[in-house]
């Protein structure tokens, strides 16, 4: 089902207070491309391919649709650019769902010179400041709860949340065979022998955890294994967590964020170790972004980040069901 011309004049009313939002503090909006010669590194994503064809037909060259604007808006960063934002069109083949559609609206924003504390302040008062615009006040209703979005939210670390909902101490379960246990003590289905340690931890996740996140208010879930966040910086004295976050409300991600990872090197070898695991599960590799590495070697300030989904932030604002309800053309199966 697609939107109406009423969700749609909603829509336009959200997306001109959140331009209000980063316009009042000095961010500047962005452009990055739609044909990339590397669509990103997550591994679990799958991409759209194209072909650039020349005028006398004789040059080929591949390109693909963007999962996400993330690698271009950090050269920006490299290139001296202090506070950015964008509302980028980005592209998941495969992706389809009530949650998902192959083609959707990512809002993303960096802040040179801060952290992802400064990008937690950032999200809580960008939903606050859309809700307003809706409501009129901090709050939304969604399958009839009402969720307080008054600040502030609530915070709370993977490792907590784990002992919370699932009594699991995710330090103690570092193998995947000591996860998988633990799992199937929770009575978490459908967990199989050759899952790895990652697979398990989002099956497990998935069973337990998720859905109870964000009913009151939003849910701030930080410092995430640190094999989880291959683009994040490990945190000072802790290597074990990365410096990362994901925004929950009424059990859905909404938003995922990092303090960024400057070090060219390393983030090189992050990168070849997301397309080895490619290569294992037989997906198509992704080529090395080694323009976005080259930016990291020219000198990347410390930095930190965001991706948010509009369209699912829109949909909860507007108490949706689906996030085909609040675009004006989803995509069609048929």
């Amino acid at each position: 089902m697609a939107a109406n011309l009423d969700t749609l004049r909603h829509r336009a009313r959200i997306v001109a207070a959140i331009r209000h939002f980063f316009a009042s503090r000095d961010f500047l909006e962005v452009e990055t491309p739609y044909l990339v010669s590397s669509p990103g590194m997550e591994p679990h994503l799958n991409a759209f391919r194209t072909d650039f064809i020349s005028e006398n037909r004789q040059d080929r060259i591949l390109r693909y649709l963007p999962t996400s604007p993330e690698f271009h808006m950090k050269r920006l960063l490299c290139q001296g650019a202090d506070r950015i934002f964008q509302l980028a069109r980005s592209f998941r083949n495969g992706e389809i769902g009530d949650l998902h559609q192959p083609e959707f609206c990512m809002l993303e924003w960096y802040r040179a010179h801060a952290d992802y504390l400064a990008i937690m302040d950032d999200v809580e008062e960008v939903i606050t400041a859309a809700a307003r615009e809706v409501h009129g006040e901090p709050v939304l209703s969604y399958r009839g709860r009402i969720i307080d979005l008054a600040r502030p939210w609530h915070r709370i670390t993977v490792a907590d949340v784990w002992r919370r909902f699932a009594d699991i101490d995710l330090v103690k379960f570092s193998s995947a065979e000591a996860l998988r246990c633990a799992g199937r003590a929770a009575a978490v289905p459908n967990l199989r022998e050759d899952d790895s340690w990652d697979i398990l931890y989002f099956k497990i996740f998935l069973d337990r955890i998720e859905r109870n996140l964000g009913w009151d208010r939003p849910v701030i879930l930080y410092e995430y294994p640190a094999g989880m966040a291959a683009l994040a910086r490990l945190k000072p004295g802790n290597p074990t967590v990365a410096l990362r976050f994901e925004l929950y409300i009424a059990g859905i991600e909404l938003a995922n964020a990092f303090d960024e990872l400057t070090d060219p090197e390393i983030q090189l070898e992050r990168c070849m170790e997301s397309r080895k695991i490619q290569i294992e599960s037989g997906a198509e590799p992704f080529p090395l972004d080694m323009e976005f590495i080259d930016a990291l070697r020219q000198g990347m300030p410390p930095s930190a980040g965001i991706a948010l989904g509009l369209d699912r932030l829109i949909m909860l604002l507007l108490g949706k069901n689906s996030i085909g309800d609040v675009i004006a053309f989803p995509f069609d199966r048929n």
